[in-house]
């Protein structure tokens, strides 16, 4: 099983797809990923809409303002919020918060599955929502979240630009930060697993610079 860590990075939003088949146990592994997220008190109020007919991929394509790459690929998932069943239990909180919360966990899921299945996906987060709506005859009280459009890359993008690590992460309050977590939490095992991994580097580097003067006294004596 691949590190989850290795394909969270690995993951790209893709931006053209080729007009290639995939298969339904895909299909169906990337939406169990989607029911398997957490949701708040496990309401789970989430529902998949999945189109496969050209005509309505086109249609979709149209909607989320002409990003038309998006109808190569074998299938478009609209992810669709049940807004009441969250305000039910949570109240205005639930219904404009935790149902977005809810639903972009889902939809993290699906994408990191996709790729690990060697799928590619995109997220569509623009589009007419009242027109998505009819296009899929969603209720009114229903919210469309995203479309995910999921396939085989024509193309898989470079990886983007990442902040560094250190500059996102603060301790214990706004803009506080430690120049050495590990050593302030007396984190022992990762302290001695840095300097082992320093120590190896060094013997490499002493063996390398070794290993070329040793060259260059046998071509002396030659």
């Amino acid at each position: 099983m691949a590190d989850i860590l290795d394909l969270i990075k690995s993951r790209r939003t893709v931006k053209e797809f080729i007009p290639k088949f995939v298969s339904w146990e895909n299909i169906s592994r990337v939406l169990d990923a989607a029911r398997h997220a957490p949701s708040c008190g496990n309401i789970q109020n989430w529902k998949f809409v999945v189109v496969m007919k050209p005509e309505q991929k086109q249609h979709l394509a149209e909607l989320a303002y002409e990003q038309y790459e998006i109808v190569q690929a074998a299938v478009l998932i609209v992810v669709c919020a049940e807004p009441q069943k969250a305000e039910r239990y949570y109240g205005e909180k639930g219904e404009q918060l935790y149902s977005i919360q809810n639903c972009a966990a889902a939809i993290q899921n699906m994408l990191l599955e996709a790729h690990s299945l060697g799928l590619a996906a995109r997220w569509v987060g623009a589009f007419d929502e009242d027109s998505v709506r009819s296009v899929i005859t969603a209720p009114a009280e229903i919210k469309i979240q995203a479309i995910i459009a999921l396939g085989y890359a024509k193309e898989v993008p470079p990886k983007p630009p990442k902040y560094p690590l250190e500059s996102l992460v603060y301790f214990g309050g706004w803009r506080n930060k430690l120049k050495d977590p590990a050593k302030y939490m007396n984190d022992i095992a990762t302290i001695l697993a840095r300097k082992a991994q320093t120590g190896k580097e060094m013997v490499l580097k002493g063996m390398e610079r070794f290993g070329e003067r040793t060259k260059e006294i046998i071509s002396k004596n030659e």
